[in-house]
C-alpha cells in the first residue's frame, strides 16, 4: 500500500498561522485564500491535513486556548504570590490598550462572534474558558491559604468573577477604550478579590 507523499510543511507552524489569521480578522471574515496564503499552502495540503475551514477553526481554538492556559499556568507557578500573579494578569490585559493591532481574545472574540449558533465552536469556547478558569482557582486557593485573600465569597464565585472581567476589560481594550480609564478597574478588581 502506497503511504502517499509526506508532507512537505511544518503542520504545528501552518496551524499557528491559521490560528493567528483567525484572531486578528475573525471566522467569517477569513476566507480560504487568507488562509493559503498565511499558511503557504495549497488547497488540497488545507483539506488534506486540517479538513474544513470549520475544522481548522476549531483547532485554532484549541491550540490558542491550550497555549493560553500552559502560559497562565507557568506565570502563576513562577509568582511569588497569589496577589502579584492576579495584578500582572489584569495588567498584561489592559497592556494591549497601547498596541496598534488590538486582537483581544481569540476564546472572547470568537464567543461573540459564533457561539450563540455554532455548537462545536461554543464547546470549544467553553473548554478554553474552563481551562484558563482553572488556572485561576488555583490562584485564589493559593490566596486564601496566604491569607491574602479575606474574602467569604466562595472560591468559584470569585474565579467567576475574575473570569468576566478579564472578558469584560479584553473587549473594551479591543473597542478602543483607553488604558488610563482601564487601570483604575484593574485596582478596583484587585480591591474586590484582595
Amino acid at each position: 500500500m502506497n503511504p502517499g507523499r509526506p508532507r512537505e510543511f511544518n503542520t504545528e507552524q501552518a496551524l499557528e498561522a491559521a490560528m493567528q489569521q483567525f484572531w486578528l480578522a475573525g471566522y467569517e471574515a477569513t476566507s480560504l485564500q487568507d488562509l493559503l496564503d498565511v499558511m503557504n499552502l495549497s488547497k488540497s495540503s488545507l483539506y488534506h491535513a486540517y479538513g474544513s475551514k470549520h475544522e481548522l477553526f476549531l483547532r485554532s481554538i484549541d491550540c490558542y486556548q491550550q497555549t493560553s492556559a500552559n502560559e497562565l499556568q507557568q506565570s502563576l507557578d513562577n509568582s511569588l504570590t497569589s496577589k502579584a500573579f492576579m495584578k500582572r494578569l489584569l495588567e498584561d490585559v489592559i497592556s494591549e490598550a497601547t498596541s496598534k493591532k488590538k486582537k483581544g481574545c481569540l476564546l472572547v472574540n470568537t464567543a461573540n462572534e459564533l457561539s450563540h449558533r455554532d455548537k462545536a465552536v461554543s464547546k470549544a469556547v467553553l473548554n478554553g474558558i474552563d481551562n484558563v478558569a482553572n488556572v485561576i482557582k488555583q490562584a485564589i486557593k493559593r490566596g486564601k491559604k496566604e491569607a491574602a485573600i479575606k474574602s467569604t465569597v466562595s472560591t468559584d464565585t470569585l474565579v467567576n468573577y475574575i473570569v468576566s472581567n478579564v472578558s469584560g476589560l479584553r473587549t473594551m481594550v479591543k473597542s478602543g477604550v483607553d488604558k488610563t480609564e482601564l487601570t483604575p478597574l484593574v485596582n478596583m478588581i484587585m480591591k474586590t478579590v484582595y
